[in-house]
Parts: C-alpha cells; structure tokens; sequence
C-alpha cells in the first residue's frame, strides 16, 4: 500500500486503521483499494514496475508500456520512470507519451520517482520537463520515505537546483511524496507501551475518591483523581499548553491560571486571564456505562479538526529536529492534591 502525500495536486484529490487515520492525519490519498472504497476516497496512484517488466518479457519496450497506460487513462497520466534508466530511458520515453497525450487534448500528471538519490534526479527530471514544455506536472517520490528523509531531500534540492537552472522553489511545490512502509509499519519501536494506573474509585453514591501509586521515577507518579483536560490558547490564538485539572474545576472561571509542571516542584508559571483567547474542552464522551454515545465524523471532518488544530501550533512546537516542548500543566488544585496523597502514602509506609 502507498499513501500519497501531496504538496501539490498529483491526481484528483479524493479501511485498514493505519490507511484511514494517514487520511485523517496528513495524506492526501491511498492506493489501497479496499481501503478507499470503505472510506469513501477514489484509490490513487501510480502503475507498478511489473507492468514495465511484462512488456518487455513481452518483446515490447518501456515506451510501449508508456504509451499503453496512457491510452487507458489518458487524463491521468503519471508514470514510474526508473525501472529501466530513470534519465536516459524513463524521463525522455515519458516526455514523447505526454507530447502525444496532449496532440490528443489531454495535459499528464506526471512521473513518479522509486529509487536512486531522488533529490539529484528530481532536479534533473524538472530540467528535463521544463525544456520540453511541462513545467508543471508533478514530480511523485517514493522509496521509504519519512519526515526526515523529505526534509533531507528538500535541503538538497534548495542547494542544487540552481546549479542545473532549476527553480528550487517551483520544484519543491512541484513535488508528491509516496509514504508506505515507515507510515503504516512502526519503526523503531514494535509496540506501542502503555500502562494502566487506577487513579479515582466511584463509590454507590457515584462520589469519586482519589488514589495514586508512588515510584521512584516522578514522571511515572499518575496525576490522581477523576479529572478534566483544556487547552488554552493566548492572544495569538495558539495554542500554548493542555491543561489538567480536577473534575469540578473550569479554568475558563478562574482569575488567573497557576500552571504546575506535573513533577518539578519549582516549575511553575502564571497566566493572566487577560492573556487568554480561548480555554478549548478536550474531553469528549465516547462511552458511558459500556455504550456508545458518540457519533463518529466523516473522515473530511476529522481532516479538518486536525489540520486546524495543527495550525493553532507554533512553528517551534511543529520543528522536526529539536523542536520546543509542549507543556501539560496541572492546576494548582490538582498538584496540591497530588503532594499531599504522595506524602500520605509515604507516611502511611513500612518502608
């Protein structure tokens, strides 16, 4: 599967679990079509290297699996160029295709990159293009793509594009991603580690009663009791810290707000009222006593929450490489509950 992230259009823009939240969460479109008929999204992508390899089993030519794709789908054209020589066979055969696409009155998508240094050969391909007449169709790349490495590939591109006469800046928004593997795989770490932590007992009368568990490692200590969790955003309308709090607490009511690092003792700040644009409720009922009680958006909904959120982040925050942190504070209700349960369970000790 091949989960296209586009800086630009590639194609029209348009489940497993992993395919479904990439939708929501950044990508434009999958090619998996089980996935997209579930979804909702048309499958986009781009032929495979067998189609080129059959042809050629065949007696044909790379060309002749060109030409071949192209008269199926004619107005949405884009071609893998590396399975035989990506600047001397896949590039100029997908140039003659597109001029005779558009003798017909059809404009191509574009070509798709899979291996080889890909920002070198982008900006060769964009040379290419551009002196043949299509400045504009989209470059795709693909090959165990991640954040870094599209970063990685955009600072090369910005060094040497002016060295062939290739604008860097149209380039690089010229630009799609294909993100696979390293999207709907976990790299690095094969499992995702939780823990369980009782933090509140609801007697008969439904009253809640706080409890904790100490460890030698602060930044494992819960936050006790039943609780409510905010974001405030300041007068820049970003977002600028989740905030914990008890569960008869509204800091939208409160003078001012003490925020509280959830383990330093002399970490704290204060925000002013006057500071604050928004105090935003995180929690939503997605349950009660077993049953569902919430009805899920549409996938396009839930793309624009997110983008709209991210966009409510400051640009630090969103830095790939030794970004700002994010603070989660507590309330000071809430630390003060927390130290005191602390020092109760230590009191109570045989240790």
């Amino acid at each position: 599967m091949l989960l296209e992230f586009g800086l630009r259009r590639a194609q029209e823009r348009g489940a497993s679990a992993g395919a479904r939240a990439a939708l929501i969460g950044g990508a434009d479109f999958t090619s998996n079509v089980g996935v997209s008929r579930v979804v909702g999204y048309p499958p986009q992508g781009t032929h495979a290297h067998s189609m080129v390899q059959v042809f050629m089993a065949l007696g044909g030519s790379e060309l002749d699996a060109f030409r071949a794709y192209a008269d199926v789908y004619p107005d949405n054209c884009l071609l893998l160029v590396d399975t035989v020589d990506t600047l001397e066979s896949g590039i100029p055969n997908a140039i003659r295709v597109f001029e005779e696409l558009r003798e017909k009155g059809h404009e191509p998508v574009g070509v798709r990159l899979d291996s080889g240094d890909l920002a070198y050969l982008s900006v060769q391909a964009a040379k290419m293009l551009n002196e043949a007449g299509f400045p504009d169709v989209s470059i795709v790349l693909s090959n165990q793509l991640d954040e870094l490495v599209i970063w990685q590939i955009i600072i090369q591109i910005e060094k040497e594009a002016p060295l062939y006469g290739v604008d860097a800046d149209h380039l690089i928004h010229r630009l799609a991603y294909g993100v696979g593997t390293r999207l709907i795989t976990s790299q690095g770490s094969a499992a995702l580690d939780g823990v369980y932590k009782l933090v509140a007992v609801q007697d008969e009368a439904g009253d809640w009663s706080p409890a904790i568990k100490l460890s030698e490692t602060p930044a494992k200590v819960p936050n006790p009791g039943y609780k409510h969790a905010w974001r405030v955003y300041d007068r820049r309308d970003k977002a600028v810290v989740d905030l914990l709090g008890l569960e008869d607490e509204d800091p939208r009511e409160m003078d001012e707000l003490i925020l509280h690092h959830p383990t330093e003792h002399t970490v704290y700040r204060t925000l002013p009222q006057d500071g604050i644009s928004e105090v935003e409720p995180l929690l939503v009922d997605v349950l009660d006593a077993g049953t569902p009680v919430y009805d899920e958006p549409p996938v396009e909904e839930m793309r624009r929450q997110r983008q709209a959120d991210l966009d409510r982040l400051d640009p630090g925050v969103r830095r790939i490489v030794n970004p700002h942190w994010y603070h989660v504070s507590l309330t000071e209700r809430l630390w003060d509950l927390k130290q005191t349960l602390i020092q109760s369970v230590k009191g109570n000790s045989d240790v």
